[in-house]
């Protein structure tokens, strides 16, 4: 399979064992072993710009009943504890939905809510939090608030330079 990887910025050729397809956020992805690497990787569907068919053959391994299990997307890691504050007009929308299956939901004072996930730490979950805006606050890890931090600092000095 030829693929266009997102981390690398280039094509790059794989020898695969397909697994599964999975659709997750408005995609398609290959869930496939690689065996030049020994463990089984996430290809976004969009991104294979070519396939071919060999003539061997293998055995699928078991795989897991979740696939993803510690994440909001199509990631894998191990999971963390993740607590996010959400404003008063925002936490009856966080209340009804289930966003994770470990999650759990605590009631403040001043009408908000505290949201606590036991996930990676992966884009899916940085770009939801971030989906948020000023509505979401992380309250722990405090590398997790801190890299929300520096991901708002960035897109607000862009837009500052529009307003000069």
């Amino acid at each position: 399979m030829t693929y266009f990887s997102m981390s690398s910025r280039r094509e790059k050729v794989y020898v695969i064992e397909p697994y599964r397809l999975i659709y997750s956020h408005d995609g398609l992805y290959l869930f496939a072993y690689v065996p030049e690497y020994k463990e089984v990787r996430t290809f976004g569907v969009a991104r294979i710009r070519s396939v071919s068919l060999h003539e061997e053959r293998f055995t699928p391994a078991e795989l897991p009943e979740t696939i993803f299990a510690h994440s909001l997307g199509v990631h894998e890691g191990p999971p963390e504890r993740i607590e996010i504050a959400f404003e008063p007009r925002i936490a009856p929308y966080i209340g009804e939905r289930t966003w994770h299956p470990s999650q759990s939901l605590a009631e403040r004072p001043d009408g908000g809510v505290v949201l606590t996930l036991d996930v990676c730490n992966d884009w899916a979950l940085r770009s939801w939090i971030l989906s948020f805006g000023p509505l979401a606050r992380v309250l722990s890890p405090a590398a997790l608030a801190a890299e929300i931090k520096n991901e708002i600092d960035a897109a607000s000095a862009r837009y500052h330079r529009l307003s000069q």
